[in-house]
């Protein structure tokens, strides 16, 4: 995943606390959006709420703090 991208996504949650899925898509300009996402999520970064429903554009990304 480029480096710029992740450094972009994890900016705009810590500003903002958290984003859409669609809104978290916008900030990838060099990777594959999705997969780079998805990277992000299995990778430990970002989690994402999964209990109500599937990924879709409205589900819920934050930034997982240690």
């Amino acid at each position: 995943m480029p480096l710029g991208d992740r450094i972009r996504l994890l900016a705009a949650l810590d500003e903002m606390g958290s984003l859409t899925v669609a809104e978290a898509l916008s900030a990838f300009r060099e990777g594959r959006p999705m997969g780079c996402l998805a990277a992000l999520i299995l990778g430990g970064f970002l989690e994402v709420e999964l209990d109500d429903a599937l990924i879709g554009p409205e589900t819920v990304v934050r930034r997982i703090r240690d």
